[in-house]
């Protein structure tokens, strides 16, 4: 997170006919977590076709397949009490579920100009260890 506020310290400035989105802010946040997961690929709110077109934020995985799929990361900006639940949900029963099987998830309310609330999943019932590394 610390990265995304020092590479892009106005990243929320903006003129009044500009307004910033949860995707903009996505794609900004994708591309610093990026930089940590080399070897992955990342995709941003795709369609999960198999779990009633849910689309995540943010995910890390190895296209293709599901054997690895690393990271999944839900975004709110100034999120709510009852969006964040929701989206924690998401991370646990859809993310985690049998059929996509990610190995870790993270939550991210981004708050004022350079704060967040993070909160992080591990996905214990995974088919793959905990040290799962980058596809080749």
């Amino acid at each position: 997170m610390s990265n995304l506020f020092r590479n892009q310290p106005n990243i929320y400035d903006f003129t009044s006919e500009t307004g910033q989105t949860e995707w903009n802010l996505a794609h900004h946040l994708a591309n610093e977590i990026s930089s940590l997961l080399p070897g992955f690929d990342c995709d941003l709110d795709v369609t999960k076709r198999n779990i009633e077109n849910r689309r995540p934020d943010i995910i890390f995985h190895a296209r293709g397949n599901n054997d690895h799929n690393f990271l999944v990361v839900e975004l709110k900006r100034e999120g709510g009490r009852q969006e964040l639940q929701d989206d924690a949900r998401k991370i646990q029963e859809d993310w985690f579920g049998e059929r996509l099987d990610y190995r870790f998830g993270a939550l991210i309310n981004l708050r004022r100009k350079d704060t967040a609330q993070i909160e992080v999943f591990e996905n214990v019932s995974a088919r793959r260890p905990a040290c799962d590394h980058a596809p080749e």
